[in-house]
């Protein structure tokens, strides 16, 4: 079956956007700020294959629209006076002083009626959209619209109240400049469709904290620790759109750590670079030499983004701990390094972690940073905990299956594990500290999550694919399968009398029910 997915993307700021002016069918140019936005999101965009592109024939919107042509030259488009934003009469060129619209003004249900039929008649019933539901195969096809704030967010508030999609309109449409709303359509007659969460996570630290490799190596598939050598330095910013769990969209921005650049975003650019973030990781070199210098640009970074930002988690990674000696020196220098973090870091809630690329601490980290954009995993959490049950399991676990991140997991002491401030093994090192034959390791599972993704890169070199494991043992056997159509479940059983086929009967059985689960930790997500 095609999912439709229409990225709704708002222009680029003009010098009116930010005088509080409106402009309604006024023809205004993007500004300064508007052109960055623009090329930024035209990256973040670079890597979705779109089938067609829509724009509004207002200057603004192709303004805006000409940065992603930039990144996909041969993308066709049509550009449609039915995107065009409301008329708002004699307010336009003004402040507004009042809620009520002039007589001249558009009437707004008439506005409404012509933005829902630009939707229906111009977009899907189009013989461009049409086509697109002729596969028979499994796949999302993109369409891209570039258009105006007013109006894309009526259109999403009216496709909720009158067609009855699947929104919670509160804090998910990205109504700021160059924003981007994800609606999904499973039908070729646009009678369902859903909001898709979109969530900004920024990445900072200054030049070879080793942000790229660290990013490379969890989101992407033929990347090895030993791989990531090749990489040069990060250049201004480099935008991404990862999708994790299926429909949730990350829009990872890999901000360059040359001190121009951390000048230029905490100056010129900070409005820009530190809006509506859902999550901010900054990455520190645990054996940097200009420690005072560190903690500056973390300071300030902090500030912008506690203005601009407040909602934000915040994620501090001690990173290349594999450079520091022995295990006692690790828990010293890391404990060190903590104290220092959160007195630099005032009266914001910061979560920090020991990392390096060579051992399961990466991914223990990352776990708990996409923990945070999943509300919906305490309910998730639960149903693990009744699926063990109803396995005589000791344990289950549930992990995303292109980054092989560890979701949620059974057990009443597994939120409050996502929920630290650190680990306390080695507070993320990625060693343990009192580890002995008989204790569990409370990293297993980050190690599991390094070890199968590294052999599902194997098997891609191979041009083979990993489908599932199972492991015996004279004490307790592990069962390694799909659950859903973006997760894989492990089932840990002590007991011999059961048996594995059991197990993976039980997870058939269960897969409609954590696809509706799945569904709801993602739309039920607020937005950054």
């Amino acid at each position: 079956m095609v999912v439709l997915h229409v990225y709704l993307v708002r222009h680029g700021e003009t010098d009116e956007n930010r005088q509080g002016i409106l402009q309604g069918q006024l023809e205004t140019s993007l500004n300064a700020t508007g052109r960055e936005q623009s090329r930024r999101m035209a990256q973040a965009l670079k890597d979705v294959q779109f089938v067609h592109a829509f724009v509004s024939n207002q200057g603004r919107a192709i303004e805006s629209a000409a940065a992603v042509m930039k990144v996909h030259p041969t993308l066709k488009w049509t550009v449609h006076p039915g995107l065009r934003e409301r008329n708002f009469g004699e307010l336009q060129g003004k402040k507004r002083g009042s809620s009520q619209d002039p007589p001249s003004a558009e009437p707004l249900d008439q506005y409404v009626q012509r933005v829902l039929q630009w939707w229906d008649r111009d977009l899907f019933d189009s013989e461009i959209v049409q086509q697109q539901f002729e596969s028979d195969r499994d796949e999302i096809r993109n369409v891209l619209v570039i258009g105006h704030g007013a109006y894309l967010y009526n259109l999403v508030k009216a496709l909720g109240s009158q067609r009855g999609y699947d929104i919670e309109l509160a804090g998910k449409t990205k109504g700021y400049n160059t924003g981007i709303t994800i609606m999904e359509i499973s039908d070729r007659h646009a009678i369902r469709g859903k909001l898709v969460q979109h969530s900004d996570v920024l990445l900072m630290g200054r030049s070879g904290s080793g942000k790229t490799s660290m990013r490379s190596i969890i989101f992407s598939n033929n990347v090895t620790a030993s791989g990531t050598a090749r990489f040069g330095a990060t250049i201004d910013v480099e935008q991404n759109t990862v999708r994790f769990l299926g429909s949730l969209v990350l829009n990872l921005w890999d901000c360059g750590g040359q001190e121009s650049f951390l000048d230029s975003y905490l100056t010129t650019q900070k409005s820009t670079i530190f809006q509506h973030v859902g999550v901010l990781i900054y990455v520190f070199d645990v054996e940097s030499r200009d420690t005072e210098k560190d903690l500056v640009y973390y300071r300030d970074c902090l500030e912008a983004c506690g203005k601009f930002s407040p909602e934000a988690a915040v994620f501090l990674l001690v990173h290349k701990m594999d450079l520091v000696g022995g295990k006692k020196e690790k828990v010293e220098v890391f404990a060190r390094k903590k104290k220092e973090l959160l007195a630099n870091s005032g009266t914001t809630k910061v979560k920090i972690f020991g990392t390096t690329i060579w051992d399961e601490s990466l991914y223990k980290a990352w776990s708990r940073i996409v923990h945070t954009l999943i509300p919906n995993a305490p309910l998730l959490s639960k149903h693990l905990t009744t699926f063990a049950r109803i396995c005589s399991a000791s344990e289950v676990v549930l992990f995303e299956r292109t980054t092989f991140l560890i979701i949620a997991r059974s057990g009443d002491q597994s939120m409050a594990e996502f929920d630290s401030d650190s680990d306390d093994s080695l507070d993320g090192s990625g060693n343990t500290d009192g580890e002995s034959d008989v204790a569990l390791n409370p990293k297993r599972f980050e190690k599991i999550s390094e070890l199968i993704k590294a052999f599902k890169i194997s098997c891609s070199k191979l041009q083979e694919q990993f489908n599932s494991l199972e492991i015996r043992f004279p004490h307790y056997t592990a069962v390694l399968e799909i659950l859903t159509s973006n997760t894989y479940v492990m089932i840990i059983v002590a007991d011999p009398d059961v048996q594995s086929a059991a197990l993976r009967m039980n997870i058939r059985l269960a897969r409609e029910k954590f696809e509706e689960l799945q569904a709801g930790s993602v739309y039920a997500a607020s937005s950054s």
